[in-house]
């Protein structure tokens, strides 16, 4: 059951916030880096994940004292065991489908599809394993929680249709992604989350979204470490 929202205000401030803090975190990190001399290593990559958990709580402290509510202003369903494994599979094979999808099309088109980011960060674990998988639960936790759980009711009750909320939800986790470089690290962020935003929006779980979004980015990272 979704709750009334104080005023479309509130949405469009709320919303408004929590982006301006993960664009600003995003487009300033690497150059502050590289205006002090420094480069990207363990710990600036570590700082740099602590900095999205402060995002996520400011959204939070923003909620509770502005909005007046929680951040998860959909009810939350449970389901058992199977449900979570099947929806896992379903969606990882939905995924895998798409991704690749446009990866050919955009081998077909002659577009840049390795990101030199990437490829440092993933050297960076290859020394610092538990750093890997601290991100790949940043990604999990942290992006659900704000794409998911906080924008994308919000912009349903703001705009009064789903699908405005699952394609704006969708395309504005696919730009946090532009820092990579590629075209494939945005349009593929796109249709992962606009698959994980369907999935909420029809069975209400955030938790299935958080683990899957967590397993996704882990096997990607682990497979990348092996090259």
């Amino acid at each position: 059951m979704i709750k009334t929202l104080k005023s479309n205000r509130s949405v469009i401030i709320g919303v408004i916030f929590i982006l301006a803090l993960l664009f600003i975190q995003q487009l300033t990190f690497s150059p502050f880096l590289k205006s002090i001399g420094a480069s990207v290593n363990a710990t600036t990559l570590f700082i740099s994940r602590l900095l999205i958990w402060f995002c996520l709580l400011l959204i939070w402290f923003y909620s509770i004292k502005f909005e007046k509510q929680k951040l998860l202003i959909w009810e939350e369903k449970n389901y058992n065991i199977p449900f979570y494994i099947i929806s896992v599979i379903l969606m990882f094979i939905i995924i895998i489908i798409g991704v690749t999808c446009i990866q050919k099309a955009i081998s077909l088109l002659g577009l840049k599809s390795n990101s030199a980011s990437l490829v440092r960060i993933v050297n960076i674990f290859k020394k610092n394993y538990w750093l890997m998988i601290f991100t790949a639960l940043t990604a999990g936790i942290v992006e659900e929680l704000i794409f998911r759980a906080y924008i994308q009711p919000r912009l349903e009750l703001l705009f009064k249709s789903p699908a405005v909320a699952i394609i704006i939800s969708s395309f504005l986790f696919g730009l946090l992604h532009f820092q990579y470089g590629t075209i494939i690290n945005v349009l593929g962020p796109i249709f992962i989350g606009a698959v994980f935003a369907i999935h909420y929006w029809k069975f209400r779980n955030i938790k299935v979204l958080i683990f899957s979004h967590f397993l996704w980015d882990f096997i990607l990272l682990s497979i990348s470490l092996k090259r």
